[in-house]
């Protein structure tokens, strides 16, 4: 199958067009973006002819796109039904509904434990076990990761954004915390979802009659140990959002994030309403209370991608290192190792690829057109098609592309989107008006990539009419 697809794309390269179709181009002019800054590839994939390669061999910044090559590694290596555990231990004797030794935490990496899941382990300790009260210490074992020191302002500022937390060993609601802003005639309402104990919130926050726009950016956000401080101004017209707020500490989250499990269940601590933990690893004669199990990885990279969430991305690539060496730590050193042995083990020469950590939110991941078409059109004939597929945004339904409008091509297209500063992609599959498949990667860099959205409609329509 692999010497099949390859004859023919070698077969129909020779026919592509590498000119730009005329609605693009004249999209483009407009914007004053030049064709070279602009990679396309597009291949029909019932017989595999390559159909456009314009600057497809130029190695791009794909942004978020890059969570593709991610999520087929991830499917494929790790299998759809893949699943993180965290497990809660303790030393014996439980007595008297009492465990006197301490908790003990150890994570995996699963990007999707929630507080709801905390509940729900907090009870399940509570009935099987008999516990009423748990004593001293919470310790966390985090040695199941071993990454690089990690800067949450290094990208573009702003620490206290989610999109900017790190993946870490054990991570609750990613981390990041949820204040829900609801404006009435003179006051703003907010709220804070997880409710953590201790924690203080002193917002200053101004309504204005602003447009709604870049609401974020008005927001200016600090956390001072139990302080979380918003100043800035709120426009009435954004009616209710929110926004989520890196907590800047997983561990310390996390504590609190049990703490507050623990009291909803009725349990008690010793430590009264302080949050009282360490870092230590789970004792050689621990008794395990309980293993939380993840949502598979399916469910975990459709949410990936049809938000573009890049802590589960960073979740995925490092859970990827067991596949370069299972008996170290994950890291990005290993994760990477595991990519560039599974692109080899398909006989691909990725020779322009720069990976940093697999969630496109980077200033220096690299990766052609071509190669990103090549490994959608493998993907496609490949047996975790139906996941890797599901989980794009469908045009004009869900995800990233809910907000687009062409009636034409509503439901036809399931792409991956990608945007930085000066980077605007699209990848995925599409459905033409003849009912045939193609798979789509468009790529552009440039100081005016941003106003390029028209030429990337330009070029889905004349995609579509084909």
């Amino acid at each position: 199958m692999r010497i099949m697809l390859a004859a023919l794309s070698m077969l129909f390269c020779s026919c592509a067009s590498a000119q730009l179709p005329a609605p693009v181009m004249q999209a483009l002019q407009a914007e004053g973006i030049p064709a070279d800054q602009v990679s396309v590839w597009v291949q029909r994939l019932d017989d595999g002819k390559l159909v456009l390669s314009h600057e497809a061999q130029v190695p791009r910044n794909p942004a978020s796109v890059m969570k593709l090559l991610t999520s087929y590694a991830a499917l494929e290596l790790l299998t759809p039904n893949f699943r993180w555990a965290t497990q809660f231990h303790t030393r014996p004797p439980i007595t008297s509904g009492k465990i006197s030794a301490g908790l003990w935490v150890r994570g995996s990496g699963d990007p999707s434990l929630s507080d709801a899941d905390l509940l729900n382990v907090a009870s399940e300790i509570k009935q099987k076990w008999a516990v009423q009260e748990i004593c001293c210490q919470l310790w966390l074992d985090s040695d199941a990761f071993k990454t690089s020191p990690f800067n949450p302002a290094a990208f573009d500022g702003k620490p206290y954004r989610a999109y900017n937390a790190p993946a870490e060993a054990i991570m609750l609601n990613q981390q990041s915390i949820r204040v829900e802003f609801s404006p009435n005639a003179k006051t703003l309402v907010s709220v804070l979802f997880p409710d953590l104990p201790g924690l203080k919130k002193k917002f200053d926050i101004a309504l204005s009659n602003d447009d709604c726009g870049e609401w974020k950016e008005r927001l200016q956000i600090k956390r001072d140990g139990d302080i979380l401080s918003i100043k800035g101004t709120y426009p009435t017209d954004c009616g209710d959002k929110y926004i989520d707020i890196y907590w800047q500490d997983g561990q310390d989250f996390f504590a609190r994030g049990w703490q507050a499990a623990w009291e909803k269940v009725s349990g008690s601590s010793t430590n009264g309403n302080a949050v009282k933990w360490a870092v230590g690893n789970v004792p050689k004669d621990a008794v395990l209370l309980h293993e939380h199990i993840s949502k598979p990885l399916a469910d975990i990279v459709r949410d990936m991608n049809k938000t573009s969430n890049n802590v589960e991305a960073r979740a995925l690539y490092l859970a990827l290192s067991r596949f370069a060496d299972a008996t170290q730590p994950a890291s990005e050193a290993l994760a990477e190792r595991a990519i560039r042995d599974w692109i080899k083990a398909k006989n691909w020469n990725f020779a322009e690829l720069v990976l940093e950590n697999g969630s496109g939110l980077s200033r220096i991941e690299r990766i052609s057109a071509e190669h990103l078409g090549l490994l959608l059109s493998h993907a496609f004939h490949s047996p975790v098609m139906p996941e890797l597929m599901s989980s794009l945004p469908v045009y004009g339904l869900d995800g990233t592309l809910k907000t687009r409008k062409d009636a034409a091509l509503y439901g036809k297209a399931h792409l991956k989107t990608g945007s930085l500063e000066q980077v605007r992609a699209i990848a995925g599959y599409m459905m033409n008006s003849q009912g045939r498949r193609y798979a789509l990667v468009w790529i552009v860099n440039g100081e005016r990539a941003q106003r390029s959205k028209a030429a990337q409609e330009a070029m889905l329509n004349w995609l579509y009419q084909q």
